[in-house]
């Protein structure tokens, strides 16, 4: 296969810069005996410059068949470092490719309508991945490292210091890729922790932060109603709730911070601010 067209059944922008490309894998920062899991190759503009890394190996998993024919034909992956799979990055197995004595890194431009559940996938399997160069929307980006109190700053910027140390390395113009986006593009790194920063499992903690956030206008009595029904089996007070320092009847998720969101969690949990 010479080439193929993108196509808007997998909402492929292929990235054409070359000096782009190269500073994506640059912050990836691959070392020896790394492996490289790559989500969406495309035309393999990633792909090629991976290979010319100390990485052990390649595993560039992609839903287009053209893609993983057009990668077959190219030169320089006739290698046996390069694993090319057709497939959804999101149904493979990440703990089968983790190298011993080495890492799993991540790496992709993702397709702006699959970032949230693919960055979600990353996240629950943090323990597995090292760490993940990923290029996303703009606005998502500013999302996962949104600051308490501004106006980004809600479930995915909690999950992401849930799971991660992440950095916007660079934005990246429309003009970098074919067909053009009609969005600004972003690069963010994720260090994944070694260490959960909370007692509190990730799905856990998630679920709590789901329902806190569900009404960002509501205060968190109303908000987390539905939550504390279903965990406790009985309401919030709704009205002048105040316990600790916790106003609920006054206070907002996108005000707290994920410490004290956890601290809230805790005090509905064991009964505190429970009206039965």
């Amino acid at each position: 296969m010479k080439t193929f067209a993108p196509s808007r059944r997998f909402s492929q922008n292929f990235l054409t810069d070359p000096r782009t490309a190269q500073k994506i894998v640059d912050a990836l920062e691959v070392r020896d005996g790394d492996v490289v899991f790559e989500i969406g190759p495309g035309k393999g503009v990633l792909t090629e410059r991976l290979l010319k890394t100390a990485a052990r190996g390649v595993v560039a998993v992609d839903l287009d068949p053209r893609a993983i024919q057009y990668l077959h034909d190219q030169p320089w992956a006739d290698t046996p470092r390069l694993r090319l799979v057709e497939g959804d990055a999101m149904q493979q197995d990440l703990s089968a490719i983790v190298p011993k004595n080495g890492r799993l890194l991540v790496i992709g431009n993702i397709p702006y309508a699959i970032t949230t559940p693919l960055l979600f996938m990353l996240f629950e399997q943090r323990t597995i991945v090292h760490r993940a160069v990923v290029m996303m929307q703009r606005e998502v980006a500013q999302r996962c490292v949104a600051m308490v109190g501004s106006k980004d700053y809600g479930i995915l910027a909690v999950a992401t210091w849930y799971a991660s140390i992440a950095k916007t390395m660079f934005t990246v113009p429309p003009g970098a890729f074919f067909p053009k986006p009609a969005v600004t593009s972003a690069v963010v790194r994720f260090d994944m922790r070694s260490t959960d920063p909370l007692p509190t499992s990730f799905a856990v903690f998630m679920d709590f932060v789901r329902s806190a956030f569900s009404q960002r206008r509501k205060v968190l009595a109303n908000a987390l109603a539905s939550w504390s029904q279903r965990i406790r089996g009985c309401a919030i007070r709704e009205r002048g709730l105040v316990y600790g320092t916790f106003d609920l009847g006054r206070l907002r998720a996108e005000e707290l911070t994920p410490e004290q969101l956890e601290a809230i969690r805790l005090l509905i949990v064991d009964g505190g601010v429970i009206e039965r």
